[in-house]
């Protein structure tokens, strides 16, 4: 696990390549349409644990091998109708291509410390008030496929076994998104 402090940057601010609106591939656009619904129900049962309240807000962000793409998109359990997509390059936040190579989940206990800037990269995810949260990679047999961002209304939310539960449900996004592609093709 990574614990992250206010003196190390949790990701660049987006440059100018980043789009926000769904992007034009058709492959992965069924494959967000096919995500969304599912992924909502699976922070809804998150939620629904014991102790699990406080968390707030999910998102995914899936993995364009292709591109070296991630299409992220807002999936918290009280979102309606088609989820915002954006678009980010892999390259323009370097922290995540470190994230995606440990195989670890970042935990920051306190957002507070870090301001606003360049804090998140979907309009869900900023306006969600996280006060804390945990970034997983999602790898299935091997093979990364993105990440699961969990947000908590309080801080110090994410405990040992908070994380360690949230790692199974982060296997059970990784498992969606592997049909949602098969589903695609």
């Amino acid at each position: 696990m990574i614990l992250m402090n206010a003196d190390a940057p949790l990701a660049a601010p987006l440059s100018s390549t980043a789009s926000f609106g769904p992007p034009d591939d058709p492959a992965m656009d069924r494959v967000v349409a096919w995500l969304h619904e599912p992924a909502r129900r699976l922070h809804g049962m998150i939620r629904q644990l014991p102790g699990f309240a406080s968390l707030r807000y999910a998102s995914l962000s899936v993995y364009d091998a292709r591109h070296d793409m991630l299409w992220a998109f807002s999936c918290h359990s009280d979102g309606v109708g088609a989820p915002d997509v954006t678009e980010v390059e892999m390259t323009d936040v370097p922290s995540l291509v470190l994230l995606a190579d440990s195989h670890e989940p970042r935990i920051v206990n306190d957002m507070a410390a870090f301001g606003t800037e360049g804090r998140f990269h979907t309009s869900g995810a900023r306006n969600s008030d996280s006060r804390s949260s945990m970034t997983a990679p999602i790898i299935l047999d091997g093979h990364f496929l993105g990440f699961v961002i969990f947000g908590a209304s309080v801080p110090n939310f994410f405990t040992a076994p908070v994380c360690e539960t949230l790692q199974t449900f982060t296997e059970a996004f990784g498992i969606l998104i592997d049909r949602a592609r098969a589903l695609s093709d």
